[in-house]
C-alpha cells in the first residue's frame, strides 16, 4: 500500500507552518519505501496533484475552529472539515475541504481510498515569522507519535 504523509503549511507564517515542521520530523524517522513524506505550501486544488495515485494519505495541517483548543491535535476525516478554517494563499483558491470534495467528484478513480487529517488547532492569524507559539510548537512531538501510531496500529 502506497502512503503519503503530506505536511501543509508555510514555515514563514508562524503557527501555519506546524504541518511543515511535523512532516520534517517524520521524514527523519520513516524509512519505509512505501511511505512518502512531503511538505508543501501549496493549497486548494493544487493539492490534488500531490495526493492522486496513493492508497492512503495522511494530511497534517493547522486549523482554526470554534470551540477547540490551541495546540490540541485532532484526527479528522474529510467530512469533518466543514467547520474549520484553512488558510489559502489566494481568496480565489479552494480550501482543503473543497479540494478533497472536488477530487472525489472529478478524479474518483485516482483519489486515495483513505484520507486522514491530523490537525493542530491554532488561534493566531498567519503573520510573517518563523517562530510558532509555544503551545503549538509543543504539540509537534505528540502529533508525530500519533501519526506513527496511525501507520503502525497495534
Amino acid at each position: 500500500m502506497r502512503t503519503l504523509i503530506l505536511g501543509i503549511g508555510n514555515p514563514l507564517l508562524g503557527d501555519d507552518g506546524v504541518g511543515f515542521h511535523i512532516a520534517q520530523a517524520l521524514a527523519t524517522l520513516i524509512k519505509d519505501e512505501n511511505i512518502d513524506v512531503e511538505d508543501t505550501s501549496v493549497d486548494g486544488l493544487n493539492l490534488l496533484e500531490l495526493i492522486i495515485g496513493y492508497d492512503k494519505v495522511i494530511i497534517v495541517d493547522a486549523i482554526m475552529t470554534k470551540g477547540r483548543e490551541v495546540g490540541e491535535i485532532y484526527k479528522l476525516r474529510p467530512e469533518d472539515l466543514a467547520d474549520t478554517v484553512h488558510f489559502t494563499t489566494s481568496p480565489h483558491n479552494a480550501n482543503l475541504a473543497i479540494a478533497l470534495e472536488v477530487g472525489r467528484k472529478i478524479l474518483a478513480e485516482q483519489m486515495p481510498g483513505e484520507i486522514v487529517v491530523f490537525a493542530v488547532g491554532i488561534k493566531q492569524v498567519p503573520r510573517f515569522t518563523e517562530e510558532m507559539t509555544e503551545t503549538v510548537k509543543a504539540a509537534i512531538p505528540t502529533a508525530v507519535n500519533l501519526i506513527l501510531q496511525e501507520l503502525n496500529p497495534t
